[in-house]
């Protein structure tokens, strides 16, 4: 209740407000006797505090200073003083702090006693929470009843509708999906939130909302934009506000979700603030369309379980005819055009912490993807973005400049977490050859570590001499095209191989292999100059550098 209605109790007959008149309507949901000032301890947001002033009177003015801040910090609703015991009349200094700090002050009547106070305040919010749990429990069975039903979103939408008398809008701000009981309202080119604060009854988080509009004719094809979310961010707004005509308010709720998405119910209230009976039947509605959003991204899920494990048992050629490779194809939806090609996209995170975070990140490569290329499919695994691309010719294949560009532009995204990538992008096929093109991008996937080849996009065609290797699985007939004097540094001082690789790797950049590898230029120069004396290997010769870098890469080969 608010402390207007608190004062129309019986045990506040004869008394009077003698400070923060104007803060009357603040809410009052518990009573508690000031017995002393450490109230940080126990005092609570929204509450009565009744006192004689007794446990006031040893305070100086700074004392009584910080004791109203903290009561201002806290939320007390207001502050009931009875005279007598300590005062005959209420401080002046008490009077000018409850004004300060928009502190409503009431002076009791002499006569009243605590527990009369009590039982009326304590009373009457007992009664209202009966009454309030009376209605939630209400609200909670026809909203069970109406989840048996298994309704649509729009269904759910108009309910509440019905019951605000307002209306509503489903938005799924990755795709910009809109369901709305007035798709008009659902029209906004842009929307700003501003987190509330948590209120009694509310378990989702609740936003201010300001939803912009322009006119029809400016209106298609328009997206909406996130200006804040935790926060306005209130150099944003203005932009908006520039290509809009006019502006609404609204309340929105966040619908939680196991996806990763933002999904927000939005009520066109304009601004006006929901009841307590209101702020349970939207609590509840938002739990159902939580469910209908599980129910959607489960069978989303199973789908792409689905669709993942047959590229993946095509890329592997573990289909045993070629009509069933065409059923798997036609399955996928991407039989219309003779050729094919595989692009793989490895994404390394630099944040360990980030582990969780890998599918994020799978995702927005493949929305970029396919916004650029429509025909394709994918499998996932690990660190590893798959992707069979189907094209008519030549001229609409993949091209690897352009996957170049998208992975640079999501390094740039703030919302991603840091990571580096290798792509290579095989050459082009006919269905029935899928599992030799798999094997090219796997191999040069295998060929290329993350630890020297960061951030490049690379042809399988271009790879010229790596091509004999990858093209070979016989890992001793590799091995023999070893120098070596190379083989025996390799099995006798490892570090030393590895220093004279990652040299090579670096264009001869001594400062830079010194960094990777944690040393001081000056070891690198004595690794460099005990090879030369040891092993007769030189990398300034021209011949054992690339002999140098050919080795490297037949270790890592077999290696993987």
């Amino acid at each position: 209740m608010h402390v207007k209605e608190m004062l129309s109790l019986p045990s506040f007959a004869g008394s009077e407000v003698v400070a923060g008149s104007s803060h009357l309507d603040n809410e009052i949901e518990s009573a508690m006797i000031l017995e002393g000032a450490d109230i940080q301890n126990w005092g609570r947001r929204n509450q009565l505090i009744i006192s004689s002033y007794f446990a006031l009177a040893d305070l100086d003015a700074v004392g009584l200073g910080r004791f109203f801040r903290t009561m201002s910090t806290i939320g007390i609703g207001a502050l009931a003083i009875k005279p007598g015991r300590a005062v005959d009349e209420i401080p002046r200094e008490i009077v000018e702090l409850c004004d300060d700090f928009d502190l409503p002050l009431i002076r009791l009547s002499p006569q009243v006693k605590y527990e009369a106070i009590l039982m009326d305040v304590l009373g009457h919010v007992l009664d209202t929470n009966l009454t309030l749990l009376n209605r939630f429990y209400e609200s909670h069975r026809h909203v069970m009843t109406l989840a048996l039903k298994q309704p649509s979103i729009s269904y759910i939408l108009n309910t509440l509708k019905n019951s605000l008398m307002a209306d509503t809008t489903y938005l799924d701000t990755q795709r910009d999906r809109r369901l709305s009981t007035n798709p008009a309202r659902a029209a906004f080119t842009g929307y700003s939130f501003t987190r509330r604060d948590p209120s009694p009854y509310q378990t989702h988080a609740y936003f201010d909302a300001r939803l912009f509009y322009r006119d029809a004719s400016e209106n298609a094809g328009a997206g909406g934009r996130v200006a804040s979310d935790e926060a306005a961010a209130d150099a944003s707004v203005p932009d908006m506000l520039d290509g809009a005509d006019r502006a609404e308010n609204a309340l929105a709720v966040r619908i939680p979700s196991s996806d990763g998405v933002d999904y927000y119910l939005i009520i066109h209230s304009d601004g006006a603030e929901l009841s307590q009976v209101d702020t349970m039947l939207v609590e509840n509605i938002v739990s159902l369309l939580q469910i209908e959003i599980l129910k959607q991204n489960a069978v989303k899920q199973k789908l792409f379980y689905q669709n993942n494990n047959t590229v993946h048992d095509l890329l592997l050629g573990r289909f045993s005819s070629e009509e069933r490779v065409d059923e798997a194809l036609a399955l996928l939806n991407v039989d219309r055009f003779p050729l094919y090609e595989v692009l793989l996209v490895r994404s390394t995170l630099l944040d360990p912490s980030d582990t969780d975070r890998q599918d994020e990140l799978h995702q927005a490569i493949r929305r970029r993807l396919r916004s650029a290329y429509p025909g394709i499919v994918y499998y996932v695994n690990g660190d590893r973005l798959l992707v069979l691309h189907n094209y008519r010719s030549e001229l609409s294949g993949i091209d690897i400049d352009e996957v170049q560009r998208i992975l640079t532009k999501l390094h740039e995204s703030s919302t991603l977490p840091l990571f580096t990538h290798f792509a290579v992008l095989s050459s082009s096929t006919d269905r029935y050859r899928l599992p030799e093109i798999n094997n090219d991008v796997m191999n040069a996937y295998k060929l290329f570590d993350d630890s020297s080849y960061r951030d490049v996009s690379i042809r399988f065609d271009d790879l010229g001499i790596y091509k004999l290797l990858l093209g070979s699985d016989d890992h001793l007939q590799q091995e023999k095209l070893i120098d070596p004097r190379l083989t025996r540094m390799h099995d006798e001082q490892p570090e030393l191989f590895n220093t004279l690789v990652r040299l090579c790797e670096n264009g001869i950049s001594y400062p830079k292999t010194a960094e990777e590898l944690f040393l001081h230029p000056k070891t690198v120069r004595y690794r460099v100059e005990r090879a030369r004396e040891v092993y007769r290997v030189n990398v300034k010769d021209p011949n054992d550098y690339l002999q140098i870098i050919l080795a490297s890469k037949i270790y890592t080969l077999r290696k993987g």
